[in-house]
């Protein structure tokens, strides 16, 4: 089905005019009964470099644009969002490199706890696989050539407006139900260093 909105950029209605609004990072389609909005959200950098600009700026911003459109409707958000959020979401979370690089340090994965809690939002997988899950990786990198040992990081996500993801019984018949969650890994290998996230969402008619 086609949206009967779509904006460009972080925002609503009107983007703000940060930086990584022209680094064309974050599309919202809204359609009748819930909005999506994909993102690419920034690299922290090697050291860190932008780590600063990534949380003061983007997560701020990105949990209030998700905030404002929750007032109206249930809300996906998806995308490549940086971030290994849980251990199980790293291979080698015991490495000593970890909180020191992009995706894996202590702020972006607190910063992504907060914007769970203050949009209101559920990590779809999780939910559908629990918070013990280990090994369901979506990026390997290809200069360690981390993918036939599986030593990746989960950085690829769906997530969605909390009490939305699981079955449509017949209490939730009425409302957006996300019914599945999950990775294109096999499918994909040899492609790209990420592999897909997809989702199976139920609207109902």
């Amino acid at each position: 089905c086609f949206p009967e909105k779509v904006f460009v950029g972080v925002g609503v209605p009107t983007p703000t005019k940060k930086g990584y609004n022209d680094e064309g990072r974050a599309v919202t389609l809204e359609y009748g009964k819930f909005s999506m909005v994909f993102a690419y959200v920034p690299n922290s950098g090697e050291k860190l470099v932008r780590l600063q600009p990534r949380l003061n700026d983007w997560e701020a911003d990105m949990i209030a644009h998700l905030s404002a459109l929750a007032k109206s409707k249930p809300v996906i958000y998806g995308g490549d969002l940086n971030v290994a959020h849980l251990d199980g979401d790293i291979w080698n979370p015991e490495a000593k490199h970890i909180p020191k690089s992009a995706g894996t340090s202590p702020e972006e994965r607190a910063a992504f706890g907060r914007l769970l809690v203050e949009a209101g939002l559920e990590d779809c997988w999780r939910v559908m696989n629990g918070n013990d899950a280990k090994g369901a990786f979506t990026f390997w990198s290809q200069r360690a050539q981390g993918r036939p040992k599986n030593r990746g990081l989960r950085l690829d996500y769906f997530l969605a407006t909390k009490g939305m993801v699981g079955e449509v019984g017949e209490e939730k018949k009425g409302t957006v139900r996300v019914v599945d969650c999950r990775h294109l890994e096999k499918e994909t290998v040899g492609i790209s260093d990420h592999c897909p996230v997809v989702i199976g969402v139920y609207v109902p008619e």
